[in-house]
């Protein structure tokens, strides 16, 4: 009989001690979730698009980083009026040298921000510059 009682006792106590368990796991794995879930707000746009210097075959420009609510992961560089992806850079990267460019001849460049979910920031304002011709 003593048996017994002790038997019911253990699995009453391991019974409470899964309820337990189970309500924590429970109150923990929606806040999870949420954490995890999917990241569907873009970047803010790069700022500050400016160049650094240049030939009449290249050109080096920068900006100031995007940010995010998860965090930029990558720039994507767009020469002509937003049109031809030219380059992309990690984060932490923020210039870009384009060449093998003809002399003589304007450009505009863009950049937007890409975060990990590859949501993709608007277009940063362009600049435009047109190469020496030698």
């Amino acid at each position: 009989m003593k048996r017994l009682l002790n038997a019911r006792k253990s699995l009453k106590r391991k019974a409470i001690i899964m309820l337990t368990v189970g309500a924590l796991i429970g109150s923990v794995v929606p806040s999870l979730v949420s954490a995890t879930g999917a990241d569907t707000q873009a970047p803010t746009a790069p700022t500050g698009l400016q160049f650094i210097t240049g030939n009449s075959t290249s050109i080096s420009f920068h900006w100031n980083a995007a940010t995010d609510n998860v965090g930029v992961v990558a720039y994507q560089v767009y020469r002509s009026n937003f049109g031809i992806l030219v380059g992309t850079v990690p984060s932490t990267t923020l210039t870009f040298t384009d060449t093998g460019l003809t002399p003589g001849t304007p450009y505009s460049y863009s950049v937007r921000a890409v975060d990990a979910a590859g949501n993709i920031s608007p277009y940063s304002h362009p600049i435009g510059i047109k190469l020496p011709t030698e």
